[in-house]
Order: C-alpha cells, then sequence, then structure tokens
C-alpha cells in the first residue's frame, strides 16, 4: 500500500508541474493588457448611438448608450470578460436612443465619472439614467467648451460644444456634446443629434482640425448637413450609426451624396454591425 502511496505521489508531481505552467500561460495571456495604440468601436445598437473607446494604458470611455440594452452585447464582445469598469461615459444629450442604455451599463460596470450636456434633466430616460449614477455615486462633469479630459500622457477629450450652458435650451439636438478625442495622432469627433445650426456654430469657432473619424451628426439627418463644417474638419472616415429601415428614413440621400461626392469613406451600423478601428498611434485603419 505505501508503495503505490509513493508512485501516487510521484507521479503527480509532474502533472502539478504541468498543471502550474499551463495556468500561468492562461493568466498571462488573459491578463495581460493588449498592446494597441487605440481601438474604437462603433456600436450596433439598432437605431441610436453607442461608440466605445479603449486607450493605449487600457483605460476606456463609453459615448451615449443607445436605446436598451443591447450595448452589453457590444461591451461584452469587445472588452475583456474581467474588466467590468469605464472610466469615462459622455452623454451627448437626452434622447432616449442615446441614453436609455446607460442604465444598463451602470448597473453592469463601475463608471469613473459621467460627462454630460446638462440638457433635458427632466426627460423620464434621463431621469432614469440620472437616478442611477446617484444610486452608484458616480462623479458628474458638465460639458462645457474649453473644457480638457486628460485621460493619459497621450490622449484627451476636448469638449467643443456646447459654447454656453445648455441647461435651458429648448433645442435638445442643437445642445448636443461635441467631443474631439486627440490619440497620438489621431483624431475622432463626436456630435451627437447636432443639427446645421449647431454645425455652423462649431466650424465657425473651429481651428479646422482634419479628424480620422467623424461620427455623422443625427444618424444622417439631412438637418444636420453644413457645408462648413465638413470643410473644417475634413474627415478620412465617417461612421454613421443608425437602425435598419427606419421610421425617419435615416441616412437622408443628401448626406449620402455629399459625402460621396466629397470622397469620404462611410460605413454604416445597418450595413455592417459594429465597426471598428485600431491605431499603432501612427496609422489608423478598419478592423475587419
Amino acid at each position: 500500500m505505501q508503495t503505490e502511496g509513493k508512485a501516487k505521489k510521484i507521479f503527480s508531481f509532474p502533472v502539478l508541474v504541468v498543471l502550474s505552467v499551463a495556468f500561468l500561460f492562461i493568466w498571462v495571456n488573459v491578463f495581460t493588457p493588449e498592446h494597441h495604440a487605440l481601438q474604437v468601436i462603433f456600436c450596433d445598437v439598432g437605431q441610436g448611438d453607442a461608440a466605445l473607446l479603449e486607450f493605449p494604458d487600457g483605460k476606456s470611455a463609453l459615448v451615449d448608450g443607445g436605446p436598451d440594452k443591447k450595448v452589453l452585447e457590444c461591451l461584452g464582445k469587445n472588452l475583456p470578460f474581467y474588466r467590468k469598469k469605464i472610466d469615462l461615459v459622455f452623454v451627448s444629450h437626452p434622447d432616449a436612443d442615446h441614453v436609455s442604455g446607460l442604465s444598463y451599463v451602470l448597473q453592469n460596470y463601475d463608471v469613473g465619472r459621467v460627462i454630460e450636456s446638462g440638457i433635458g434633466k427632466n426627460t423620464v430616460e434621463y431621469q432614469t439614467l440620472a437616478s442611477a449614477i446617484k444610486a452608484k455615486g458616480v462623479p458628474e462633469t458638465q460639458a462645457l467648451r474649453g473644457t480638457e479630459v486628460d485621460i493619459s500622457p497621450q490622449s484627451k477629450a476636448q469638449i467643443l460644444m456646447p459654447a454656453t450652458n445648455a441647461a435651458n435650451s429648448q433645442n435638445i439636438n442643437n445642445s448636443s456634446e461635441i467631443v474631439l478625442f486627440s490619440i497620438n495622432e489621431a483624431k475622432i469627433l463626436f456630435t451627437g443629434d447636432m443639427e446645421a445650426q449647431e454645425a455652423a456654430g462649431l466650424a465657425g469657432a473651429s481651428a479646422k482640425t482634419p479628424v480620422d473619424i467623424l461620427k455623422i451628426p443625427h444618424h444622417g439627418s439631412k438637418y444636420s448637413l453644413d457645408d462648413d463644417f465638413y470643410a473644417a474638419f475634413k474627415p478620412r472616415y465617417a461612421v454613421i450609426s443608425v437602425g435598419a429601415k427606419n421610421r425617419y428614413g435615416h441616412p437622408h440621400k443628401e448626406v449620402l451624396d455629399y459625402l460621396s461626392k466629397a470622397g469620404i469613406k462611410v460605413y454604416r451600423t445597418d450595413k455592417e454591425g459594429d465597426i471598428k478601428f485600431q491605431s499603432d498611434g501612427q496609422n489608423l485603419v478598419r478592423e475587419n
């Protein structure tokens, strides 16, 4: 009996070593941060907006949350299973197709800070979100032109609009929070549901900054089309976050024709699902 016990112990030692090495290999591969400079995912949330940014140092930001819990599917697919924190959440404006999904995000993730436009706090959708923010004790910042958020040494977010306190604005779309992310050489501009009035004001106030990616305003509505805006920012790529066969007819033909004539490459969530870009800090490319 003792000989058999010793044999078992001798046999189990190399097995234990192999298992330990295997465990270490899995641990290193799963928990070591990915070595990309930037990843941007425009989530397919139907008729709405939601986009996830992962920065070089492992921090993340979410811009809007779509109309329902579908945003959780996008986060689940694109964040490691062990990462349950989103450092920054930007709320462009309180329309349901931009904010309703954020309540589910707050239920399932730790959020470091919420940066919002300050408009329309009396809407049902925003009140639901506000209750979730308060329950979690998440700090809030009201967006205002000139506000800068340092994310990492090579990454920052700039608030370009609204120009003044939007709390009492009568036009929710034209008080959208406009955010420009700069990560090394890459620039991505998010525009909420901005319409032509705000677009013209933004173009007049901008430093004529070319961007790599533009989130097309208001799901491609013709009411957001402004020549000076596109001339100011000269996007390489345009992303239209839109639901298939939506009742608004988005994106409108006028916008698609304009983008085509301008030679801007267009991607649409209703045609392609989640749309992903990746950058090594110099070159930004569409990820297949």
